[in-house]
């Protein structure tokens, strides 16, 4: 297939995607399904996205616009629309898992969705080293917890081994509230993730992490407690994504068989891999910002949203 040819097939398949999305946004916008966050740009989203993807590959270096399915891009990125987040500030991430994509949020989009659906102010998140000085205690009229001591040093704060972290938040109406997890809490949510927790993210900033994971239960609770929570599944009926299973499902699906398709086929469409160039980091910064954010989508990209949309094959 020539270049030429895979540049118009790729553009006839954003087009439809495109149509797709703003269709079912449209839909929803006028049968008061859905409301558009103020300050908010779907087009502007859109096109963040469009970019993003057209530089993601899969696990087999493909380009995720030729191995996903219109159905499956079309639904990730309807569910960012309706979350009103915007991947170009690395609010959301696209996991790519057997031939399909799914939108997962980020700890940083989660703050964003509970600001806007849970009134949430403000929320500062601290890992708790080895040395600190730590100290808690539980209101038992209100079950809150609050964060009586809190004390580290520079030494302590360079070290690997934390006991634990937390977040406190503050809400609109100036109440305050505080989720605590210990190391043994965070580390079950990081196996959550297929490297469970050994990825060189975690080994390189295990505090970092920490903080995220908190941020992450904290928001989480917000966000399915608000009015708006049927956006968002219940944590119990989270489905669990096995990614490497999911990839092996596909592969054997995809090998076994084979024959040849009709290239007017947007979703099999033969694309020119090098179309497609992938970021490289360009030094050691950059190289350990992309394992750590690597690290966070991996983590997400276990627990997939429900309650997808539904579009039509």
């Amino acid at each position: 297939m020539s270049s030429e040819t895979s540049k118009q097939l790729v553009k006839q398949k954003k087009q439809d995607i495109s149509t797709r999305v703003l269709a079912k946004v449209n839909e929803f916008e006028q049968t008061g399904e859905l409301r558009i966050p103020k300050n908010y740009s779907v087009e502007n989203s859109l096109k963040s996205a469009y970019l993003i993807l057209s530089e993601t590959k899969d696990k087999n270096k493909k380009p995720v616009l030729e191995s996903c399915s219109v159905t499956s891009l079309s639904e990730a990125l309807l569910k960012m629309v309706v979350w009103g987040l915007n991947p170009m500030k690395k609010q959301c991430y696209f996991v790519p898992y057997g031939g399909k994509i799914e939108c997962i949020p980020d700890y940083t989009g989660k703050i964003a969705m509970a600001k806007r659906y849970a009134g949430l102010k403000d929320i500062k998140a601290h890992a708790v080293f080895k040395d600190d000085t730590f100290e808690f205690e539980v209101d038992p009229s209100t079950g809150r917890k609050k964060v009586t001591k809190h004390t580290q040093t520079l030494e302590s704060m360079g070290s690997n081994e934390f006991k634990g972290a937390y977040a406190i938040m503050e809400m609109n109406d100036g109440t305050f509230d505080v989720e605590i997890m210990s190391k043994p809490q965070i580390v079950a949510a990081w196996q959550q993730g297929h490297a469970n927790g050994t990825s060189p993210a975690h080994k390189k900033f295990p505090d970092r992490m920490a903080r995220k994971s908190v941020i992450n239960r904290a928001c989480d609770a917000l966000i399915r407690s608000s009015d708006d929570s049927v956006l968002y599944e219940d944590e119990d009926e989270r489905k669990i994504i096995d990614v490497p299973s999911e990839d092996l499902k596909h592969e054997v699906k995809t090998k076994a068989n084979k024959r040849n398709f009709d290239t007017s086929d947007i979703e099999d469409a033969d694309y020119e891999e090098d179309e497609f160039p992938t970021n490289e980091a360009e030094n050691e910064d950059d190289e350990n910002e992309r394992l750590y954010e690597e690290a966070m989508a991996e983590e997400e990209g276990q627990s997939s949203m429900a309650n997808s949309p539904g579009f039509g094959a």
